[in-house]
């Protein structure tokens, strides 16, 4: 599900560059979308491992803090929650955007999305430090990128064999990369599918989809769904497993609170510390701007 993620993030933050005025407002609001939620999540995690008792997931003081930047694992800390992992090549991956409108190049996708393919495929070979956390998956953000050009309307064929390319790169690194034992072949049919789920949705054929209210639903609550479901999930599986011999029952329940958890942190908490992050900013101007006057 990840790698379909980042494909539909490389398609999604093109979109919102195009309504950024500048490098910097989209870092902000690439902030204000992802760190408010993911603090209360993060919170709700540490709460639930404390509150369990889970001494596997119990970490060094050091971790747990280093986890509210998102950054931990540039510097060896580990995460709270497995399903962290994703949000540093997220996170990498807006730096080099922001970097590409610093230039004015975020249009010219064939100017720097054939570079990266070079640099990937070298570093398919030979790991190159440091930038191997943002080389491994970015292949998938470029394919997204493509597919929101083609949804745009634009006719040139680069867009297309970008989007074969990538998809052929990311078959072979990402398996490699993760360290996985399944074979290539479940990946490539994998992508592949993703892949034939975009070409669908650019060309309009999956429009029936908007109008399901519980899949938009989900697509909602999915940021902070995503955040709390791996470890809380584990904890709640094996709490109802110790009274009840039904594993597909205690899934069942461990899904549902999650979902419960999500849809909480998405319409009663997240938007209190989103407003709150805001005015800090609006006050913040208001002061830069009477130190100019004066």
């Amino acid at each position: 599900g990840v790698p379909l993620f980042f494909i539909l993030s490389g398609f999604v933050i093109t979109l919102t560059i195009n309504r950024c005025k500048s490098p910097f407002v989209f870092l902000y609001r690439r902030f204000i979308r992802l760190y408010p939620t993911y603090w209360i999540c993060l919170l709700i995690t540490l709460i639930v491992i404390f509150v369990s008792d889970f001494k596997m997931f119990k970490l060094p003081t050091a971790d747990i803090l280093s986890n509210f930047t998102m950054f931990g694992e540039l510097f060896g800390f580990t995460y709270v929650d497995g399903s962290y992992w994703s949000l540093l090549p997220e996170l990498l991956f807006y730096l080099l955007m922001a970097f590409l409108m610093l230039f004015k190049k975020i249009n010219n996708v064939l100017l720097y999305n054939v570079p990266i393919l070079v640099i990937c495929l070298i570093h398919y070979f030979w790991q190159i430090p440091f930038l191997w956390r943002l080389l491994n998956y970015v292949p998938l953000f470029m394919i997204g990128i493509s597919f929101y050009y083609i949804y745009l309307g634009k006719k040139e064929n680069h867009y297309h064999s970008l989007i074969i390319l990538n998809l052929a790169l990311s078959i072979f690194l990402y398996p490699k990369v993760r360290g996985d034992i399944y074979p290539i072949t479940l990946y490539a049919i994998s992508f592949t599918v993703f892949v034939a789920l975009f070409y669908l949705f650019v060309y309009g054929k999956l429009k029936f989809l908007g109008n399901s209210k519980s899949l938009v639903f989900l697509g909602t609550v999915s940021y902070p769904l995503y955040l709390i479901h791996e470890n809380i999930g584990f904890i709640i599986i094996n709490y109802f497993d110790t009274y009840f011999e039904m594993r597909n029952f205690s899934i069942g329940v461990a899904i549902i609170i999650s979902i419960v958890l999500a849809y909480i942190v998405t319409f009663y908490l997240e938007p209190p510390l989103k407003n709150i992050i805001k005015k800090l900013k609006i006050n913040s101007n208001k002061y830069k701007v009477l130190a100019l006057k004066k």
